[in-house]
C-alpha cells in the first residue's frame, strides 16, 4: 500500500518544494469536506506500508482515516508523484 502524507502547514510544503510546485496538491475544504482548513500533499513523500502495519496505525490512533478522495482530487496526486524525481520508479509502477 502506498501513503502519501497530508498536512494543514502549506506554506512548510510550497517553501519545501518551491523548484517543483508541480508536485504539491493542495485541496481546500471545498473541495474535500473532511478537511476543515487549506491543505497538502507533498508527492515527493511515498510511502510503502503493508496493510497490517496501517491497520495498527489507525487502532492506536496515531493516523486517521478519512473517506476516499474525490477521482480528481486522487488523479491530481497520482499525477503529481508520476512527476516528482525524488519518488523511486519502482514505487510510480505501483500506482
Amino acid at each position: 500500500m502506498l501513503l502519501t502524507i497530508v498536512t494543514s502547514k502549506v506554506e512548510k510544503v510550497r517553501l519545501r518544494n518551491r523548484e517543483r510546485p508541480h508536485t504539491v496538491v493542495e485541496i481546500s475544504p471545498k473541495e474535500y469536506d473532511e478537511f476543515k482548513v487549506l491543505s497538502a500533499v507533498d508527492c515527493n513523500v511515498v510511502l510503502e506500508k503493508p496493510l497490517s502495519e496501517l491497520v495498527g496505525l489507525v487502532k492506536r490512533k496515531e493516523v486517521r482515516y478519512h473517506k476516499d478522495l474525490p477521482p480528481e482530487i486522487f488523479a491530481k496526486i497520482k499525477s503529481a508523484i508520476l512527476a516528482s524525481t525524488l519518488v523511486a520508479d519502482e514505487l510510480k509502477l505501483l500506482l
